[in-house]
C-alpha cells in the first residue's frame, strides 16, 4: 500500500484487517474478586453448586405439610401444635416457626406468611391454603451446580462479585490491563499549566490528548501510559515511539498525521522497523478522515487526529473496538439506543458519517436532536451531545421523525 496517499478505507474493513494482522496477547492473572471490577473474565467461571444449596423459606412465617392446611380460610383456621424451629417437622400435625432464607425442615414442604396465621400459647392458626412448595426457595432455582455464572469476556460488574460470593469463590482469572501508549505530536501544542497566554504566540493549549487520557482511564481493564508532548521532530518522534511500542500493547498518537510536509509523525513512526504493515492511511469516516492505522512489530499503532472530535469518534470507533474484538468482550464500547429524530440529517457520499446529538424523553420515547456544529475541532458540540448518529457511506441521510438507532456517549 502506497505510504503517501490517502486510502480512506471503510471502517469494518480497517477493523477486519486489524483482526487479522495485529496481536493483542494479554496474559491472564488471578485476582480477589473485589479487586477485579471493572477487569474482564478471562475464562469461563462455573458454579461449583447450587443455589440456593438447600430448600429454604422465601418469607417469615410457618413451615408447615401443604396437604394438611389445604382447607383452611378465615372461617375454617387449621390448628397445628407450634414448635420453634427445628430441622425436622415431627408429624404434619406440628408447624415450626421460620425465617426468610432458612433451611426448610425435613417433612415440610410449604410456609404460610405469618399475616395469614396467628396464635394462641403453643397453637397456630392457619388462615390460608399453600400449595406445595408455596413461598419456598427450591434448592438450585438460582444458579445449578455447572451453570456459567460469567462468560470469559464479561466486564466484572459488583453484580457479579456478589454472586461469586455467594458460591464461595473469591478469587477470579481476569486478563491483566491493556497497556496503551499515548502520544501528543505537534510543535504548537502546550500543556493546559502553560496557560491561555500561549494563544497570542500563535500555540495551542491541548485538550485532543488529555480528552483520550480521560475517556481511556474510565475503563479500568485499561492502564494509560502518558508520554507527553513530542515536537514536531522526527527524531523526537521516533524516539520516543520506539519507546512506547516496547512498553505497550498499543501506542496511540494524536496530530501530525496529515498529509503535509508539517506532519512529520507517520514518517516518523513508519521508520521504527522493517516490520511494518500500513492498514489504513485516511479513513471514510467524517470526522476522523486522518486516522492512520500500522501494525509495527505486530503491534497495532494508531494515528489519530490532533482535533478533539475527530479523534475522541476514532478512539470510540476503531481502538476500542479492536480491543473489545481481540478480548472477546461481550458488550461493545458504546451502547445504541432506537430514537426519533427531531430534525432531518444528511450523509457524506462514500463516507460514514458522525453526527453528535442530544438524545431526551419526548412522551413515551426517545428523540435526538442532531447537534450542527461542524469541524471536528469544535468542543462544544461533545459538551452538549450524548449520543452518535451514524449515517453509513451508502445513505443519503435520515428524514425527521424516522426512527433510528444512536449510539450514546
Amino acid at each position: 500500500m502506497s505510504t503517501a496517499r490517502y486510502d480512506y478505507i471503510e471502517v469494518s474493513k480497517a477493523l477486519n484487517m486489524l483482526a487479522e494482522q495485529a496481536r493483542l496477547s494479554i496474559d491472564a492473572v488471578e485476582l480477589d474478586i473485589e479487586s477485579s471490577i471493572g477487569f474482564i473474565a478471562a475464562e469461563n467461571v462455573f458454579s461449583p453448586i447450587d443455589l440456593p444449596p438447600f430448600d429454604r423459606s422465601a418469607v417469615d412465617g410457618y413451615a408447615v405439610c401443604s396437604e394438611v392446611v389445604s382447607s383452611a380460610s378465615p372461617n375454617n383456621p387449621v390448628p397445628l401444635k407450634l414448635i420453634s424451629y427445628s430441622d425436622k417437622l415431627p408429624s404434619c400435625d406440628y408447624a415450626v416457626q421460620i425465617s426468610t432464607g432458612v433451611r426448610m425442615p425435613l417433612g415440610a414442604d410449604a410456609v404460610v406468611m405469618l399475616e395469614d396465621a396467628y396464635r394462641e400459647g403453643d397453637t397456630v392458626y392457619i388462615l390460608r391454603s399453600v400449595p406445595k412448595y408455596g413461598n419456598v426457595s427450591r434448592k438450585g432455582e438460582d444458579i445449578k451446580e455447572g451453570e456459567i455464572v460469567i462468560e470469559k469476556g464479561a466486564i466484572i460488574r459488583p453484580v457479579h462479585v456478589a454472586v461469586l460470593s455467594a458460591l464461595g469463590i473469591t478469587r477470579i482469572k481476569v486478563f491483566r490491563k491493556v497497556r496503551i501508549g499515548l502520544v501528543s505530536t505537534g510543535s504548537e501544542v502546550m500543556p493546559p499549566q502553560q496557560g491561555i497566554e500561549v494563544y497570542k504566540k500563535g500555540m495551542i493549549l491541548d485538550s485532543t490528548a488529555i480528552l483520550l487520557r480521560s475517556a481511556l482511564s474510565m475503563f479500568r481493564f485499561i492502564e494509560v501510559n502518558w508520554y507527553g508532548f513530542v515536537k514536531d521532530c522526527e527524531e523526537e518522534i521516533k524516539s520516543v515511539a520506539e519507546k512506547a511500542l516496547k512498553e505497550n500493547d498499543i501506542v496511540i498518537f494524536t496530530g501530525g498525521t496529515g498529509p503535509g510536509n508539517t506532519d512529520k509523525t507517520f514518517k516518523a513512526v513508519s521508520s521504527i522497523s522493517n516490520d511494518l504493515k500500513i492498514l489504513s492511511r485516511g479513513l471514510a469516516i467524517r470526522p476522523g478522515r486522518p486516522t492512520t492505522i500500522l501494525v509495527i512489530n505486530g503491534k497495532p499503532v494508531f494515528l489519530l487526529s490532533g482535533f478533539p472530535v475527530a479523534a475522541y469518534i476514532a478512539l470510540h470507533e476503531i481502538v476500542l473496538r479492536f480491543i473489545y474484538t481481540a478480548l472477546g468482550i461481550k458488550e461493545q464500547p458504546l451502547i445504541e439506543v432506537p430514537v426519533r429524530l427531531s430534525k432531518r440529517v444528511f450523509g457524506s457520499v462514500g463516507y460514514d458519517t458522525y453526527i453528535r446529538a442530544k438524545v431526551t424523553k419526548c412522551g413515551d420515547e426517545l428523540c435526538a436532536e442532531p447537534l450542527f456544529l461542524h469541524g471536528s475541532g469544535v468542543l462544544r458540540s461533545l459538551l452538549e451531545a450524548n449520543s452518535l448518529i451514524v449515517v453509513p457511506r451508502n445513505v443519503e441521510g435520515y428524514e425527521k421523525g424516522e426512527r433510528i438507532w444512536v449510539k450514546l456517549l
